[in-house]
């Protein structure tokens, strides 16, 4: 895989109430397109949370049971693909179950994730997907970037080089298809060459993608107080 790149995200909460702001990533490719909210802080009105991260991908599954609208993915185990063996396959191991890193027969392209499960895996009991990982920086992510209902002896595979959204809400970290997103139409995020982006929800709960010198100018203002961010659940008012 190419090198990790770097990335920041600055977050401003302008509107009234408090919310959460959340990013997720869309993959190039996926076995299940619905969204996961990677990152989401829970922003004070006039108050802004910064994020850094390198975009360092890891293999998750969980025990879920059956993925639905908000369901939360917690994490089990967590595996990196290496050199010598790209791809992983989750297993029966004794009474629980385990990623175990493997090489395909075929070819994997370097941009490739490969997940399989073995014949003796439940159908529908376990979520297998993939993960950026902070590997350095500032932030405390989700459990998963995408993710699929596991089923017995398949294959699920992922093509990295994502592209980043934003919405707002009452959206936890790594909630599956959050309900929030569904009334309103995702900000796509542009990091450009910088790598760097800054979004503001304003007065009019309105989410927008600011320059960096309107950005700069906000928070030099003193308007804006840095957030302690908070990543437990947020209840709807």
């Amino acid at each position: 895989m190419a090198e990790a790149r770097s990335f920041r995200a600055t977050l401003i909460n302008a509107g009234p109430s408090r919310t959460c702001i959340a990013i997720w990533p869309e993959m190039q490719k996926s076995p299940d397109p619905s969204p996961v909210a990677w990152f989401s802080a829970l922003l004070l009105s006039e108050s802004f949370a910064a994020l850094q991260w390198q975009a360092s991908y890891e293999y998750v599954w969980s025990n879920t049971g059956k993925l639905f609208s908000d369901k939360v993915v917690s994490v089990a185990q967590r595996l990196a693909p290496s050199g010598t063996a790209p791809a992983v396959r989750l297993e029966q191991k004794g009474t629980g179950y385990q990623l175990v890193p493997f090489t395909p027969t075929h070819e994997m392209a370097s941009d490739s994730m490969v997940i399989e499960t073995s014949a003796d895996i439940p159908s529908g009991g376990l979520t297998v997907g993939i993960n950026i990982e902070i590997a350095a920086g500032i932030g405390q992510p989700g459990n998963a970037v995408s993710v699929i209902e596991a089923q017995p002896n398949l294959s699920y595979s992922w093509t990295i080089g994502e592209t980043y959204y934003a919405g707002y809400g009452a959206i936890s970290p790594s909630q599956y298809d959050p309900s929030a997103l569904k009334l309103q139409t995702p900000l796509r995020l542009d990091f450009g060459s910088t790598g760097e982006i800054v979004v503001m929800l304003d007065s009019r709960n309105v989410l927008m993608q600011l320059d960096s010198a309107e950005a700069a100018e906000l928070i030099a203002s003193g308007r804006f107080g840095l957030c302690p961010t908070f990543f437990e659940p947020m209840a709807d008012n």
